[in-house]
């Protein structure tokens, strides 16, 4: 009996291993997307900035629930690439994407708002999502002005495999550089 008991918590301590992990998780990657080449002016004695985020607005969740992995000047980066900084990897998003529309017609089109709306808004409204990219985008910046971004959707599994192909998708990409607010009130 104890014997059968040290198996069972072995195997639940392997499978909840293989989860976190991904091991013996066959997960889907669908279609990246690759930003057109995109300008960054730099100039150290102008415009040091501290932070840098990559905002994504008007995320679409009506898809599959995905984690979307951004790279920077890595046009060819795919669900083999590794997840580090030589390799252009400056983080993830996740989505927790609603599977599609099961209503009538119409049924998930987000109603519109007027400014003092107080209905509650729509589980389907396209979302945003952000992810720091400090460190890459200042060294980028030193070094050269153009970059790319490209994100690459991880799907779990568990998810319809048509559902892999055009996950992504955005009404807008943004690099929002912060200056520091310390320093802006000094003069040069």
């Amino acid at each position: 009996m104890k014997k059968r008991k040290e198996e069972k918590v072995m195997n639940n301590k392997l499978q909840h291993k293989n989860d976190e992990s991904g091991d013996g998780i066959e997960d889907k990657f669908g279609n990246k997307l690759t930003t057109p080449e995109m300008s960054l002016m730099y100039d150290r004695n102008e415009n040091e900035f501290y932070k840098a985020i990559i905002e994504f607005y008007g995320v679409d969740t009506n898809g599959p629930s995905y984690e979307g992995r951004v790279f920077l000047n890595n046009p060819r980066a795919d669900e083999n690439t590794p997840l580090n900084e030589s390799n252009g990897y400056v983080g993830s998003y996740n989505v927790f994407g609603h599977d599609g529309c099961w209503g009538d017609e119409g049924h998930c089109e987000p109603a519109p708002f007027r400014t003092y709306d107080s209905r509650i808004h729509s589980h389907v409204d396209p979302v945003y999502k952000s992810v720091e990219a400090t460190k890459l985008l200042k060294k980028y910046a030193r070094t050269r002005s153009k970059f790319t971004i490209t994100v690459v959707p991880r799907i779990r599994s568990g998810q319809r495999l048509s559902d892999a192909k055009d996950v992504l998708k955005y009404k807008r990409i943004r690099v929002t550089c912060y200056e520091n607010p310390a320093e802006l009130g000094k003069s040069a």
